[in-house]
């Protein structure tokens, strides 16, 4: 299964925000994109995501227009994470996780033990299983980011679409949901995902599609588009491009380390 761009337009109305991006994402294949706030990440990403239609182009999963895709083949390939979530009843972090099953539902069906099944195992997989029956409006902030993994993962999609994963979590849980993402693209799943940070990207070794300006993409390689200059460029500070040792690992990994002025 492979999300391809070609020579796509994006934007509101008539003006045009991105033009003549093309990229090939496979399954398994992690897409961030990166740019200052205002720059247009998120026209790109609802344009991927099937939400906004483009001004020109096209994007295709498995070789299908996202456009012209039932609301139930949608649910079977791709998968959205938003960046925060406020249900207007106090569900359990279960009942948050099966709703992940209901576009793959018929009308007035309930549910099934497969559903539930499901949904367990995500939690499981996500380890935090233990907040099945905790009320999702009662638990942090990276617990909920967690919760709402497990709900895509749950879906059973070929894609997952995350907008700012790690927004306003602390360093810890940054690393944790950073760390699920690396597994979910060696699991096979493809990940197309939002950032404000560069090392987002360059630690989970992503395809980057950075803003420069609002008609001007850098894409590549993580560690190939970012150095310093780039790194001015985007986001107009003094930085370094470091790399350091995984020790852990047993290999180097490149970060960005921006100065203030």
């Amino acid at each position: 299964m492979i999300l391809e761009i070609q020579n796509l337009t994006c934007g509101y109305g008539k003006e045009a925000v991105i033009e003549g991006f093309s990229l090939d994402v496979p399954a398994g294949g992690t897409l961030c994109i990166l740019g200052r706030n205002g720059i247009g990440k998120t026209t790109l990403f609802r344009t991927l995501l099937g939400s906004l239609a483009p001004l020109g182009g096209s994007v295709t999963l498995g070789k299908r227009d996202l456009f012209s895709m039932s609301r139930r083949e949608k649910a079977d390939r791709i998968a959205y994470v938003p960046q925060s979530h406020d249900p207007p009843f106090a569900y359990t972090a279960f009942d948050i996780v099966l709703m992940g099953r209901a576009g793959l539902l018929s009308a007035f069906s309930v549910p099934s033990e497969k559903d539930r099944a499901l949904a367990a195992e995500a939690l499981e997989t996500l380890g935090v299983a233990r907040l099945s029956a905790r009320a999702y409006t009662k638990v942090s902030g990276g617990e909920r980011q967690m919760i709402l993994i497990a709900r895509a993962l749950a879906q059973g999609a070929d894609f997952l679409f995350l907008d700012e994963p790690a927004a306003n979590l602390d360093v810890a849980n940054q690393m944790r949901v950073l760390g699920v993402l690396k597994r979910l693209g060696e699991a096979g799943k493809g990940v197309v995902f939002t950032s404000h940070d560069p090392n987002h990207a360059l630690l989970l070794g992503a395809t980057v599609a950075a803003l420069r300006s609002r008609d001007d993409l850098l894409v590549g390689p993580s560690e190939e588009v970012f150095t310093k200059e780039t790194a001015h460029e985007l986001y107009g500070v003094r930085a370094e491009i470091l790399e350091v040792r995984d020790a852990e690992r047993g290999r180097d990994v490149r970060v960005f380390a921006p100065f203030p002025d």
